[in-house]
């Protein structure tokens, strides 16, 4: 993945960490070493840290199993409640109810399962959650934090949310 004119020097990037531990880097120490590049901008490093981020998101999907095309896609703007049945998909949105709400996080994304779960503990797949969190400035826009993570039961995702990104000013806004 090329970074842009001028290339982020991926010795200041990520000077003594494996893969895993630069996955865990929060976004600001991102964006504090892409800085370190001269001719850098913050715009630029923030675009570059969720573009890697939606790339590790998209690889974790493929591991689960190939999406198939004639899948129906929701076009429904009110939380649909889901079937104990149903596969829960990396990169779906869930409004967690409000007996389960913790530290103001009312909506998380599903990233995939827990690997240690696979054995399903009471039954129950776990999966991997980043919370979302609403803007600060804009009072109906939402921001995807993928760096804070959560495990959360399959059973606690309620309600499917349909959110769409906005790329120009980098928020998510519930269709």
């Amino acid at each position: 993945m090329k970074s842009g004119k001028p290339p982020v020097n991926p010795r200041l990037l990520a000077p003594r960490e494996t893969g895993l531990q630069f996955c865990r880097l929060q976004e600001d120490e991102f964006v504090a070493r892409a800085l370190l590049t001269s001719g850098v901008k913050p715009e630029r490093a923030k675009l570059m840290y969720y573009k890697l981020w939606a790339l590790h998101i998209d690889s974790r999907a493929l591991l689960d199993g190939p999406v198939t095309s004639n899948e129906p896609k929701l076009t429904e703007s009110a939380p649909k409640k889901i079937r104990k049945s149903k596969i829960i998909k990396p990169g779906t949105f869930f409004r967690l109810d409000e007996q389960n709400i913790k530290d103001d996080i009312e909506i998380v994304m599903a990233m995939g399962t827990e690997a240690i779960s696979k054995c399903r503990e009471n039954d129950e797949v776990k999966y991997i959650c980043a919370e979302v969190r609403s803007a600060v400035e804009v009072t109906v826009a939402h921001e995807l934090f993928v760096a804070n993570q959560r495990v959360i039961g399959g059973k606690r995702l309620n309600y499917e949310m349909k959110l769409e990104y906005d790329i120009h000013n980098r928020y998510y806004f519930i269709v």
